[in-house]
């Protein structure tokens, strides 16, 4: 993950396939999804960032 006084973060919208929301700050999409992950330990997230309302949706291998 980048460290905050090197890269702005951005707040974006995580919801699971099971339809829970949770709020996530990273410095990417890739980097708010693994943020995700480690945090919930579910592997499928759909994010969007919250300024733009970009989407982006993600599998990882969580284990």
């Amino acid at each position: 993950m980048f460290h905050a006084a090197q890269t702005l973060l951005h707040h974006y919208e995580a919801r699971t396939a099971e339809d829970a929301v949770f709020a996530v700050l990273g410095a990417s999409f890739e980097d708010a999804a693994l943020a995700f992950a480690d945090l919930v330990h579910q592997g499928q997230v759909e994010l969007t960032d919250c300024e733009s309302g970009e989407r982006r949706c993600f599998t990882l291998e969580v284990v």
